[in-house]
């Protein structure tokens, strides 16, 4: 699902009506290329938020800013766009690259991206009818990356030291797995701190915590980064985290629904959750015994429902603010 802001209104300047400009953002880690829908040439920015609300400033009533997520370096326009009050998305790549072919378009610079970004808002965009954007908390979101990186780092080196012979190498690994356990400790208290110093935050993660088998790494992984957490519906939350079966059909041949894509580090914290789950929450127990056994479905594709039906529960927990109804029974 592609993340979005509310278009904002047409802007009136001395009783006129001004044409809104759709703006294509092709961002990378030192600049910034920017190009109008319909416009001729391409601006090219420091990326950095004083010269992006500067060009903002100047570039007079915008309808829609679009962008593609770079890992953390278009963080400033996001901002810069916010404060300036544009209305912006950010839309996934494989949308711009689908684009892309059906344009016939092979070349490929930063200049013709932000170009194929700004018709894209303008051709694509403008018509869904866009949704608010949830502003999460970044603090969070990047504490709950960086523990996952630990942990990854952390299993790849226990690995290491099961195969290593030599006693140099043996002693490398376990000084850099102490390390690692350190700083993951250190950053689980960071967590911990920073949900308990807000009131809100902190009785989110306490009702999120009454369903059997979700734990606090699941309830921090959810409230970093699933923001949206409680404000969608159903089926929106389960399509953005990538729980909602695709089906694929074609003549009389049916292929198997699949899931993916979405938001990955939350499946995986869902994952473990309902693995914990199917085996000590008595209702979600049932589902998934009655999933195996009475529909005979496999063990993997009833452990993905079991964690789309988790999902759904949280979700409703966080929208209605109330403890899981099981919670004294489960």
């Amino acid at each position: 699902m592609t993340d979005q802001i509310v278009m904002v209104a047409e802007a009136r300047m001395a009783g006129k009506v001004f044409p809104q400009a759709f703006l294509g953002f092709d961002v990378s880690k030192d600049w910034i290329d920017v190009a109008r829908h319909g416009g001729a040439g391409v601006v090219r920015l420091a990326n950095d938020e004083a010269s992006i609300a500067g060009f903002l400033a100047d570039e007079g009533p915008i309808r829609l800013a679009a962008f593609e997520p770079t890992g953390g370096y278009e963080r400033g326009l996001r901002r810069a766009l916010r404060d300036a009050g544009v209305a912006f998305a950010r839309v996934h790549p494989n949308e711009v690259a689908a684009f892309r072919i059906r344009r016939g378009l092979k070349a490929k610079t930063d200049a013709l991206d932000a170009r194929l970004i700004a018709d894209f808002a303008a051709l694509e965009l403008d018509g869904r009818g866009l949704k608010p954007l949830v502003e999460g908390d970044e603090v969070l979101r990047e504490l709950t990356a960086r523990r996952r990186q630990l942990v990854d780092a952390l299993h790849a080196e226990r690995c290491r030291a099961c195969l290593a012979e030599a006693r140099i190498v043996r002693d490398s690994l376990a000084a850099v797995a102490a390390a690692l356990e350190a700083s993951l400790a250190a950053l689980d208290a960071a967590i911990a701190a920073h949900i308990a110093a807000d009131a809100a935050l902190a009785g989110t993660a306490r009702r999120l915590r009454s369903l059997k088998g979700v734990g606090p790494v699941t309830v921090a992984t959810l409230l970093g980064e699933l923001p949206e957490l409680g404000r969608l519906s159903a089926k929106e939350i389960a399509s953005l985290v990538g729980l909602a079966p695709r089906t694929r059909d074609s003549g009389r041949t049916r292929f198997r629904a699949t899931t993916g894509h979405g938001r990955p580090g939350v499946r995986r914290v869902l994952f473990n959750a309902a693995r914990c789950a199917i085996r000590h929450n008595v209702p979600i127990k049932a589902f998934y015994d009655r999933l195996v056994e009475r529909n005979k479905r496999p063990g993997k594709v009833a452990l993905t429902a079991v964690m789309r039906k988790m999902l759904v529960t949280l979700n409703a927990i966080a929208r209605d603010q109330q403890d899981w109804k099981h919670a004294q029974n489960a």
